[in-house]
């Protein structure tokens, strides 16, 4: 008789026994799917940085400073703007203060003030303002042509603004008065300008001194 080799080749495997093949495998797919996953994460990170760069408000971020409508006009606008030359305002200083020299010996001098510096003649002159002199002893200014045109101010406080001798004229407009040192008065001109008159000196003969400001009018 021959006896039966029963003994088995190989170990018998379980029913949930895997192959080492299969553990193998696994070893290389989990370290591979770990660094896609590590690529994929680096990627979408520095997408995000990108965008928090470019974004209002992001750290890091440079934000131009806001603007408002209209808040600048370039320099070529405005000169576009510019109309035509306009007459000078009402209240402009035309001419002074500063001080007019005129001989007021026997009839005195015309002073023209609506040149600029004004006009000083011993003789009758077109468009003459004023006269200062003493024809009958005493130092006077005269308007020419007896205009009431002239106001005497109080002898003290500040020196008028154009609407206000404008005004003293309106209200106390004659067309002669006696002068010496001191005395104030507001004139209305041949051409309508204001002027503010100062009597520094008033000798009966010899050189008298008027500290004069004239101011423009609009249609002037």
């Amino acid at each position: 008789m021959t006896a039966e080799n029963n003994t088995p080749t190989s170990p018998p495997q379980g029913p949930h026994q895997q192959p080492r093949w299969a553990w193998w495998v696994v070893g290389i797919v989990v370290p591979v799917v770990g660094i896609l996953v590590t690529v994929l994460l680096s990627r979408q990170g520095s997408s995000n940085d990108d965008k928090g760069d470019t974004g209002a408000g992001g750290a890091g971020s440079v934000q131009s400073a806001p603007t408002t409508p209209g808040s600048g006009t370039s320099p070529s606008s405005d000169s576009a703007e510019e109309g035509p030359a306009k007459s000078a305002p009402a209240g402009r200083v035309r001419f002074g203060p500063a001080v007019v020299d005129a001989d007021t010996t026997n009839s005195g001098s015309y002073i023209e003030l609506d040149t600029s510096p004004p006009i000083v003649s011993g003789t009758d002159i077109k468009g003459g303002d004023i006269i200062f002199g003493a024809s009958h002893g005493d130092p006077n200014l005269f308007v020419p042509r007896s205009a009431s045109n002239l106001a005497p101010l109080p002898a003290s406080g500040t020196a008028p603004t154009a609407e206000e001798c404008a005004e003293s004229v309106d209200r106390n407009g004659t067309y002669t008065a006696e002068v010496k040192r001191g005395e104030r008065f507001c004139l209305l001109t041949d051409e309508g300008r204001i002027a503010y008159l100062r009597v520094v000196t008033a000798p009966s003969s010899g050189t008298g001194k008027l500290d004069v400001t004239v101011w423009e009018t609009p249609d002037a």
